[in-house]
């Protein structure tokens, strides 16, 4: 049996210490990461190994050569363009002409290789994926199995919102010669993305082997100290290097420790260190070869590559410092702060937590550093949530840090492209708006603010100026912790897709920007009018004289900041009398003021111009479940649509709704982007309170109906709706467990599990995309019987974080 090992890696979330060494070349504990493969591959007689490389090959074949030094025999196969897992495997096709198995140059495993090996020959499977239950799947492909461990699902890179298991897939494979028909010779294509998705397809033998023991993908920099720290620990079933001089204490030859110096184990020493007179060695600490801790400096939890030195009475905690470093006298470096290679950290200079310094930089004397030199902040931290990059205003949010996000934005989109930007009214918005622009066109992108407006208004505008993308910049809250969302926008004025979300990700991570030379930056252009053109789109969406003639008497509560001025333009064009109530007056008294002034109808309208609530004539404040049945029942009541998204939780009462009326309901995910994509433009009922409210005052005006009328035509849409607190690393392990218990039911996974009970009706457990919560949904004919199911999950969940 013969063995690949995946090694062309960039490492670009392990920055900076792999900004001069493949990912496979990064030392766990003295030796590269990638030697314990072979090791392990070794173990279990595998010895012909093929090498995939792409990223400094010449640095993996420098070191282990022919592999004669390690007791292998390796074959290297290079790939000059990224062809994705699969592909790169393609071109060792010759070589593999036996079973074999693959495994990942950058991973720590101390798997039974020869186990797994013998369940696939058990299977008689085409491909075995070896399979481990991680606290937190959203970086893997997410597996779920049947009984007999052929593979019925897989998912790769899910959010929260899509896993359905916690089982997850390590990169480490078992597969047979047949699955190179599958793959064509120098196209990209990927073992998670394509292949295994396409074998599940055509129904052929792929099987998920429970792995035990010990892995760890080192995919980001807080992964790579705690492997250190699980090595250490003994949890991992690895040899570590030296002897073991005291317990826990491992050193190597040539080692110097003068007196009064103060070792605590576990840690680990390498050859030729010095550690000097009143030193201190803390647990879990490595001092890499030939490196030198000076006389009364400390390290605890703290990573040392090769020859470093350390100067006196120098303090660091929890840091990971590269080859070559030099840090000088009286010196900090505290928490998860990272050092490239040959970099000088000068006298009584302090890095503070979280701080990454590229390589070969020089932090002069006294510093205090609180900011990454040309790295960003919180590395494995994921830019984007549920509705853009959002942060604490000037905390989180600075202009400094909005000029790299644009650069990364702008290093995605094609050179000269036009990208519109707008912003509220807000005087920190319009700045950090501002930054956006002059990232934007340093990258040559030109712009087109139309600020200030609100969102319905820059989607719409997107599409109407046929644009390549828009980025909209408002607060969240204006009246509690000031925090400021970035929106982005496709060119169809659609939030940008996930994928495009990891490529600006992936540029800003890499400091991977365009800089355009100075005469060829892009240039602004500012149109504040936009506001006329979706008004007068509006007005043609509905039959404007009859709701003239209705004269409508509307009470509206709205943020009286000029960015929503339109919205009384708006009324006055519609001859609706209009009467404004202070801005956050509660709905319990916006219902009496509308009562008191015999008012046709009440308006509430969020902060960015999307939500709507509406309040009746006789002061019933509408929920959000009769505001979304409402909405169906206007767009099919004319036939004006034909089809319309809702999301998944949508009540079922709303399916009757629609068939009444000759319209189709398309359940989708309960995201933005899901539900706009269905219909004809981004003029949409759910992200657009103007939209929905001039076609529900058309539908008033038309049928000659109050709005408490109007809603006694909706049937009851009511659901249970609960919410369980979860911890974010207990998600995954919640989610297999609820999929085994029900395993034979009719369950639904477009979005969470929606499972359909005999008796009729669902529950719908929907763990929240950014939040430590599970939403749980529950709808019957009985009230008591939708409690009883949606009680019976909640426990669950509650009972599978303490397992």
């Amino acid at each position: 049996m013969k063995g690949v090992i995946m090694a062309g890696g960039k490492g670009t979330r392990l920055r900076p210490l792999t900004c001069n060494m493949p990912k496979p070349m990064v030392p766990m504990l003295h030796r590269p990461v990638m030697e314990y493969g072979i090791e392990l591959l070794k173990k279990f007689g595998i010895t012909d190994i093929a090498v995939t490389v792409h990223y400094l090959p010449d640095t993996i074949k420098n070191y282990f050569g022919d592999g004669s030094d390690f007791g292998v025999n390796l074959h290297y196969f290079v790939e000059t363009s990224p062809l994705g897992t699969a592909g790169s495997i393609k071109n060792a096709e010759d070589f593999l002409d036996e079973r074999f198995m693959v495994i990942s140059g950058d991973a720590l495993t101390d798997f039974n290789l020869e186990k797994g090996i013998r369940f696939h020959e058990e299977k008689n499977s085409l491909a075995t994926i070896f399979m481990k239950q991680v606290e937190s799947p959203l970086e893997y492909g997410v597996i779920m199995t049947n009984q007999e461990g052929k593979i019925i699902r897989f998912l790769e890179k899910p959010s929260w919102n899509e896993v359905f298991s916690d089982t997850v897939n390590t990169g480490i494979y078992v597969l047979e010669p047949e699955i190179f028909s599958y793959i064509e010779k120098d196209v990209p294509f990927d073992f998670s993305k394509d292949l295994f998705p396409l074998l599940m397809k055509e129904n052929r033998n792929l099987f998920g082997y429970q792995a035990e023991g010990y892995w760890s993908d080192i995919g980001n920099l807080q992964q790579y100290r705690q492997s250190h720290y699980d090595m250490l620990n003994g949890l991992v079933d690895l040899p570590i290097p030296g002897r073991e001089q005291e317990p826990g204490v491992w050193v190597g030859e040539n080692v110097t420790i003068e007196d009064d110096v103060t070792i605590e184990g576990p840690v680990s020493i390498a050859d030729g260190s010095v550690i000097r007179k009143g030193a201190h060695v803390g647990k879990l600490s490595v001092v890499g070869k030939n490196s030198v801790l000076s006389a009364g400096s400390s390290l605890k939890k703290t990573v040392l590559w090769n020859d470093v030195f350390v100067g006196d009475q120098c303090e660091l905690r929890g840091a990971t410092i590269a080859n070559g470093t030099k840090i000088e006298k009286d010196a900090s470096v505290f928490e998860h702060a990272v050092v490239g290679n040959h970099c000088t950290i000068g006298k009584k200079a302090t890095l503070k937590p979280d701080v990454k310094i590229w390589p070969e930089k020089e932090i002069f004397d006294e510093a205090l550093v609180h900011t990454s030199i040309v790295w960003g902040k919180k590395a494995t931290k994921s830019l984007f949530g549920s509705r853009g990059v959002s942060g604490i205003a000037n905390v989180e949010i600075t202009p400094d840090y909005i000029a790299r996000l644009a650069s990364a934005y702008g290093a995605v989109l094609p050179y000269g492209s036009k990208i519109l930007i707008a912003s509220d009214s807000h005087d920190f918005s319009v700045m950090i708006k501002q930054s956006f622009i002059q990232g934007l066109h340093s990258s040559g992108i030109h712009t087109l603010d139309i600020s200030p407006t609100v969102a319905p208004v820059v989607r719409f505008s997107i599409e109407d100026e046929i644009l390549q993308g828009g980025v909209y910049v408002r607060f969240s809250n204006f009246t509690g912790e000031k925090e400021l969302m970035i929106e982005f926008y496709d060119s169809k004025g659609l939030p940008i897709h996930s994928d495009l979300e990891r490529k600006i990700e992936n540029a800003y991570w890499q400091e991977d920007y365009r800089r355009a030379s100075f005469d060829r930056i892009g240039k602004g252009a500012v149109q504040p009018n936009k506001h006329e053109n979706y008004i007068t789109a509006l007005l043609n969406e509905i039959q404007v004289e009859r709701i003239q003639k209705a004269k409508f008497r509307v009470v509206v509560n709205y943020n009286h900041q000029p960015y929503l001025n339109f919205i009384p333009n708006l009324y006055n064009r519609l001859n609706c009398e209009i009467l404004t109530a202070p801005y956050q007056t509660q709905a319990e008294e916006m219902a009496s003021f509308v009562k008191v002034t015999n008012a046709n109808i009440g308006v509430l309208i969020g902060e960015s111009g999307e939500t709507l609530r509406l309040i009746t004539e006789t002061g019933e404040v509408l929920d959000e479940e009769t505001m979304l049945a409402l909405y169906v029942f206007t767009s099919f009541l004319h036939g004006k649509q034909k089809e319309m998204a809702v999301p998944v939780y949508g009540s079922s009462a709303l399916d009757s709704i629609a068939e009444r009326l000759n319209g189709k309901l398309i359940r989708t995910k309960a995201n933005p982007r899901s539900i706009m994509e269905v219909g004809d433009g981004v003029l949409n009922y759910q992200y657009d309170a103007q939209y929905a409210f001039v076609h529900i005052l058309e539908v008033m005006a038309i049928e000659q109906i109050t709005l408490s009328e109007l809603v006694k035509l909706l049937p009851d849409v009511h659901m249970l709706r609960e919410y369980v607190a979860c911890p974010k690393d207990k998600k995954g392990r919640v989610m297999r467990k609820l999929m085994e218990d029900i395993r034979d039911n009719n369950v639904e996974l477009l979005d969470g599990i929606k499972v359909f009970h005999p008796e009729g009706g669902w529950t719908l457990i929907l763990p929240d995309v950014e939040q430590p919560v599970f939403t749980v949904y529950s709808q019957n004919k009985n009230p008591e019987t939708a409690k009883k199911s949606a009680r019976q999950y909640i426990e669950k969940i509650q009972l599978y974080q303490q397992v």
